[in-house]
């Protein structure tokens, strides 16, 4: 595992003699977090502290999204400086997030995402992650909330809401891994997490008895875009079928006529997936073109090319080029 309990590993990372300096979103940007998060923030003109910013896109969205009263802070001076540069218009600063310099009580809203899976890979993870809650819970106003996004699963993230100073009442949720339905390999799918832990804590201490069983009553959340039971299920299927799916290839001087065809069919199939309806009778055309080649016996035709290749034949198969035929 990357020492990601070391500041120096994260310095290198954000340097890499240059290479580092690109923006990178772990698990989920903006795009699919508005849904949830947005109707959790009542007040755009609220306080918010993005903690552990890191180059994440994240925090210039929430800026385009209206969020302009925020700050954000990380321990790396190299990501901070390379922030700067890229958004002098917003607010960063090199801090420790266990050691803030902040007021007691001086923000709104804290928004984590993953910082809580960084703290959670020191050596001493949990005892890390209770004092990372507790200065959050330190800077947050009476009321306050703490929005939180973790690869952890949910009753390894809840339980922090009774971290030792912190006086917190949590929902938690899941929410769809969208990197699924990217170009990750399929070889790699099931490595992957289906969904990532989306967590709402308020902060209760501060609060009148009034404002407390207010809070109270508020929760479970109900949180948009929450995974359901059948949709992660669903999902689980998803994954399975694709994981089993295994490309057929076949070396180019064992394909027959027939091998041919059928991966013309399997591209015909492909295309007819973008296509719009009023174009469907070009691919319509296609295709009755490669039935009535089927029809003529193709592979009586390449009797001569499969002879070639049969004479080629031998030897190891280094260097062969193949051919996808579904």
């Amino acid at each position: 595992m990357p020492a990601y309990g070391i500041k120096k590993y994260w310095d290198d990372r954000y340097d890499a003699d240059g290479m580092g300096d690109e923006p990178f979103d772990w698990m989920c940007g903006w795009k699919q977090l508005s849904e949830t998060v947005a109707p959790l923030i009542d007040d755009k003109n609220a306080r918010i502290l993005m903690i552990g910013c890191g180059n994440a896109p994240l925090s210039s969205d929430f800026w385009d999204a209206g969020y302009k009263n925020q700050i954000n802070i990380d321990y790396s001076e190299v990501v901070i400086k390379q922030q700067k540069d890229r958004f002098p218009h917003m607010e960063w600063v090199v801090m420790d997030a266990l050691n803030m310099t902040f007021e007691d009580g001086e923000f709104d809203y804290v928004f984590d995402k993953s910082l809580i899976d960084t703290m959670m890979c020191y050596e001493d993870g949990v005892e890390t992650t209770e004092k990372l809650f507790l200065e959050m819970h330190r800077v947050l106003k009476p009321g306050g909330r703490l929005l939180q996004v973790s690869l952890h699963k949910e009753d390894e993230v809840d339980v922090f809401a009774a971290s030792p100073g912190c006086s917190f009442i949590v929902t938690t949720c899941k929410l769809k891994n969208m990197k699924l339905y990217d170009d990750t390999p399929k070889q790699d799918l099931q490595n992957m997490a289906l969904f990532h832990t989306f967590a709402c804590f308020d902060k209760l201490d501060g609060l009148s008895e009034k404002d407390r069983d207010w809070v109270f009553s508020q929760h479970p959340l109900k949180l948009n875009g929450a995974l359901s039971n059948q949709e992660l299920a669903a999902m689980k299927v998803m994954i399975i079928e694709e994981c089993s799916k295994s490309p057929r290839t076949r070396l180019w001087r064992d394909c027959t006529a027939s091998n041919l065809v059928d991966c013309f069919d399997a591209v015909l199939e492909d295309w007819a997936k973008q296509f719009q309806p009023t174009e469907m009778s070009k691919l319509e055309e296609v295709g009755q073109g490669l039935q009535a080649i089927r029809k003529l016996d193709l592979a009586k035709g390449l009797e001569g090319f499969e002879e070639d290749q049969e004479e080629g034949s031998g030897g190891d198969d280094e260097g062969e080029e193949f051919v996808q035929v579904d």
